[in-house]
């Protein structure tokens, strides 16, 4: 029986889960021709203290993204600001 551990952060909604979930165990049947029936996915959550990417936290990750995307709101792009509106 193909058993599949997959991680993900918290903060997914359930329907992302299942769609997730649904979308491996399609991937298994396909790959190896396996019978749907037997195939198990372990989906475990991680908070994002506890999630590394890259050297940083998930947390962290996130937290810099929020500071980018303040940080570039305030700023008008040089690009879009002599665009005009259609």
């Amino acid at each position: 029986m193909p058993t599949i551990e997959t991680f993900i952060v918290e903060g997914y909604t359930d329907q992302q889960k299942k769609q997730l979930i649904g979308s491996l165990t399609s991937a298994v049947v396909t790959a190896i021709d396996a019978p749907i029936e037997s195939v198990r996915i372990i989906l475990t959550e991680v908070a994002e203290k506890n999630f590394g990417i890259a050297g940083k936290t998930a947390a962290a990750l996130k937290q810099e993204a929020q500071v980018r995307h303040l940080a570039s709101a305030d700023t008008p792009s040089p690009s879009t600001s002599a665009m005009p509106v259609l």
